[in-house]
């Protein structure tokens, strides 16, 4: 045979059929991201029908907000009931993800390529930021420490109630709504539109202010950023875990207006645009500078590292 011959390969195109079954059974990322919000949110509500049907929780108790239902059933009792809604959420978005998107729920931003890199900053960011916060009033004088103990919590309820937080709102808003908004629009855009519903998320939480409010939106775009140019979702969960599990347990920070059991037990004076008030540290205006700063060295540190 002549060395100059070249072989033909058959190389088959894929069929019609083929090529529709990767297409999302929704064209329009938005509409799928709206579509599958309300649905995954639905179905992480009907989770905690067995505590309802039990009597574990009475029917009336499913109207209060976050924090009231915290003081009235504790730490333990709430663990379990975001459990079950995490479940709830879990299955829809599986399902979502498979059939609707028709793309894999790892492809969410659960690559394992250096995840023990992402989480581990993740954990140290979220913890080093909220630390430096309570320093600051610390040094001078919007707080006063008033008994410190290291008893005083339940650790392993706690770090379970916070982790499922954490993976929660995480995967719901910068996993799928977040994905499928950057798939019909600029993806700063959607990196926005994701952190506005995570700050209405939190819009029925006690003593909430114009303030918190700001800071929960820029809370989303400063864990949405990570996502935004590395695609995936390690950095913040461990962020929005350790940012929690800090706050409040530890630092005797409410938590998004909620009170809980802390090893620090302090006291806060002065101004509430500085120490946030009743609604914790996430209403400081200190914060908000913070969170600011935070999220540009996030950006520009990482955005000429994006995963394309």
């Amino acid at each position: 045979m002549n060395s100059d011959t070249v072989t033909a390969v058959n190389i088959e195109e894929p069929t019609f059929v083929e090529q529709q079954a990767k297409q999302p059974a929704i064209k329009k990322g938005w509409l799928r991201a709206l579509v599958g919000f309300i649905i995954i949110s639905f179905s992480a509500s009907l989770g905690v029908i067995p505590l309802v049907i039990s009597g574990v929780i009475a029917p009336e108790m499913m109207e209060m907000s976050a924090s009231a239902l915290f003081n009235q059933v504790g730490v333990n009792m709430m663990f379990v009931f975001m459990l079950l809604q995490f479940i709830g959420a879990l299955f829809a978005i599986f399902i979502f993800r498979k059939y609707v998107d028709r793309r894999s729920f790892m492809s969410l931003g659960f690559e394992l390529s250096n995840y023990k890199a992402d989480l581990l900053k993740g954990l140290v960011w979220g913890a080093a930021l909220i630390s430096v916060g309570f320093l600051a009033l610390y040094i001078f004088d919007f707080i006063a420490i008033v008994e410190t103990d290291f008893g005083a919590i339940q650790w392993l309820s706690y770090i379970a109630f916070f982790a499922i937080v954490a993976f929660n709102e995480e995967i719901l808003v910068r996993g799928y709504l977040l994905t499928n908004l950057m798939a019909s629009m600029n993806k700063y855009w959607a990196l926005i539109v994701s952190a506005l519903v995570f700050s209405i998320m939190h819009l029925a939480n006690d003593s909430t202010s114009l303030i918190s409010i700001v800071n929960l939106f820029l809370a989303g775009i400063m864990l949405g950023i990570y996502t935004l140019h590395k695609r995936n979702l390690w950095f913040p969960i461990a962020m929005h875990f350790t940012w929690n599990f800090f706050q409040g347990p530890i630092l005797g920070f409410e938590v998004s207006g909620t009170k809980m059991d802390s090893v620090i037990n302090q006291q806060v004076s002065g101004s509430s645009l500085v120490t946030g008030g009743e609604f914790g540290f996430e209403g400081s205006l200190l914060l908000t500078v913070m969170m600011i700063a935070s999220t540009t060295y996030i950006h520009f540190t990482y955005k000429n590292k994006a995963k394309v």
